[in-house]
């Protein structure tokens, strides 16, 4: 039988057997949790199950995604060691990726364009980065949140800035005549010594300034802020997700913003990236 213990202060997960006669440690990793966007992200850096042993590796991915959905009531997205690529027989274990809608890249596949910028005639909009700018447009921004994505309508001016907050890295483009938000979006990361696990949520471009390239150049420099910060970064093992939206006019559009970066849905990755989504937990009740 194995026991999950959690360390939140130091971000550590450990899973044990929790017998007598052992108590090895199964599996040893890192965790974040995203309380605002009700987000988990779990990486593991040592696992000591084969990747063929089917049995024993549901267990532990059902034993982290019950333990960690159960208690922050949230999606749990999990990152195998990637020893674990293109290793696990998908048909032979029992959990599965659920969430068609989840897609995923990482750094041997991402694409980053350094040139990806606003145009010089869009000099009437403004890249804007910095958190505390972004909240003092918090009340205008919540309003086209709302208005223009179908999961942002319970949201109040506290749950706006609540993400601005905890977001690792967010970005904003604003109409400086105007003086309105006209794009957002924003990245969780959990980060360790040689790897980083990121989730990227709220991208939303307001229709009436849809085609402008907005949504590029958030995605792009979200994933630029992980891929390409700085030197350091560059022997990183880097994954990244976000859920696709599945509904309205960014189902038809967000896909081909996301596959211009790297992203690829779940069901076409396969056993490609040994990663794990799961939202049956998640619940803002």
């Amino acid at each position: 039988m194995l026991v999950v213990n959690l360390n939140e202060q130091a971000k550590i997960i450990q899973v044990k057997c929790n017998d007598e006669m052992n108590s090895n440690i199964v599996a040893e990793g890192a965790y974040a949790v995203d309380r605002p966007d009700l987000t988990v992200l779990v990486t593991f850096k040592h696992v000591a199950i084969a990747p063929d042993n089917h049995e024993q590796l549901g267990q532990l991915l059902s034993l982290v995604i019950s333990t960690l959905g159960e208690l922050y009531k949230s999606l749990v997205c999990l990152r195998l060691p990637t020893v674990f690529d293109n290793q696990i027989d998908i048909d032979k274990l029992e959990v599965k990726n659920k969430i068609s809608w989840f897609m995923s890249v990482k750094n041997d596949n991402v694409k980053f364009y350094p040139d990806n910028h606003l145009k010089p005639e869009q000099e009437q909009y403004e890249l804007i980065t910095d958190k505390q700018l972004i909240l003092n447009h918090s009340e205008t921004l919540v309003t086209m949140m709302i208005r223009e994505g179908f999961w942002c309508r319970p949201w109040d001016l506290e749950e706006m800035k609540n993400r601005i907050n905890s977001a690792t890295d967010i970005a904003m483009i604003l109409d400086k005549i105007n003086s309105s938000p006209c794009g957002f979006g924003r990245l969780f990361t959990l980060k360790t010594n040689d790897k980083i696990f990121g989730y990227a949520s709220d991208i939303v471009v307001d229709s009436s300034h849809q085609s402008k390239g907005f949504g590029r150049i958030i995605i792009n420099y979200l994933v630029g802020k992980s891929v390409n910060n700085n030197e350091k970064q560059q022997n990183h093992d880097v994954t990244l997700c976000l859920q696709c939206a599945n509904e309205g006019t960014g189902a038809v559009s967000a896909p081909k913003l996301y596959s211009r970066s790297g992203f690829e849905y779940i069901g076409d990755i396969g056993n490609r990236i040994a990663i794990f989504a799961n939202n049956e937990y998640y619940s803002r009740t």
